[in-house]
Order: C-alpha cells, then structure tokens, then sequence
C-alpha cells in the first residue's frame, strides 16, 4: 500500500483560514440554489404547459364524446330506415306477387287480327317460296354449265371404298413395321 502525498495536505493545512473557506461555502451554496432555483423555474414551465395540454386533451375528449354521441344518432336513424326500406320492399314485393295471383287477362282475337295474320303469314310463304325458286334456278344453272361438284352415288360409294383400302393398308403396313 502506497502511502499518501502528506505534503501536499499539510501545505493546504497551512494557508487554510476559517474565513476563506466559509466563502468558498457560502459561493458553492448560492450557486447549487441558482441551480435549484433554475430548475424549479423549468419544472413550473413545464408542469404549466402538461396543465395546458390537460386541458386541450380534455377539450379534445369533449369533443369526441359528442361526435361518438352525433354518430351513435345516426347509426341508430340509418338502421331505422334500412329497417324501412326493408319493410317497403317486403311490402311492394308481397303486393306484385299478391296482384300476379289474383290478375286475369282475358285476351279476344277478332276476325280483323285473324285476317292481318293470314295475310302476313301468306305473304311471308309467298317472298319464301320466290327465294327457293331463285336458289333452284341458280343451282341447276350451276349444274348445266358444269360449274361446282357433283359426284352420282355410284362413284361416291367407289371413293370410300378405295379410301377405306387405303387406310387399312397403311394400318397393316404400320403394324407389321413394329
């Protein structure tokens, strides 16, 4: 253990007057109460302004209650009139399906109508008849001047069966290639 630097000390011990350090004490106090008394100042600044947001957040509060209060009234007047208009429609569909049921049409055709339909209707057979003779004019003019194909039953029945030969004798070829 080293043994402390008493010179040091008793040199200190020496120039030490009680009134000299009564001052440093009194100096060292008035500063440590300038400190404290700075910050007592920032602490009132600040519990001043937490007082003043406490009461904004209040107001804030305040306000909204009230809004939640003016949205519960129209949540509950909202829910009031689909309630009403769930009724109205209930009640117009109960009322169409009320008057289908109970609504009889009675419907007369009278000679005049009868007699506009069989002229339209013979009318309409007349412009059909007019067009197939126009379309078989047109295919037999085809037909006698050789235009277009036409192969008789004879020789279409000729030409499936030399297609059917052929085609089974490529399936043989490629079965007998395996």
């Amino acid at each position: 253990m080293r043994q402390p630097d008493t010179s040091a000390l008793r040199e200190r011990l020496n120039n030490y007057t009680p009134g000299q350090e009564l001052e440093q004490d009194k100096q060292e106090l008035e500063g440590l109460l300038q400190e404290v008394s700075d910050q007592i100042f920032a602490i009132r600044n600040l519990l001043k302004e937490i007082n003043e947001l406490k009461e904004e957040l209040h107001g804030i509060h305040g306000s909204l209650m009230h809004t939640v209060k003016r949205e519960r009234a129209a949540f509950n007047a909202l829910d009031a009139a689909k309630d009403s208009a769930d009724n109205i429609v209930n009640g117009i569909c109960n009322a169409i399906v009320k008057a289908e049921r109970h609504t009889v049409i009675q419907a007369t055709v009278g000679t005049d109508e009868l007699e506009k339909i069989n002229q339209c209707s013979f009318a309409h057979i007349k412009a059909e008849e007019e067009l197939l003779e126009r379309h078989r004019n047109k295919l037999a003019k085809c037909l006698h001047s050789g235009e277009g194909i036409w192969i008789s039953d004879r020789w279409l029945k000729i030409l499936f069966a030399v297609q059917f030969l052929c085609y089974l004798a490529v399936a043989l070829w490629a079965l007998c290639k395996r």
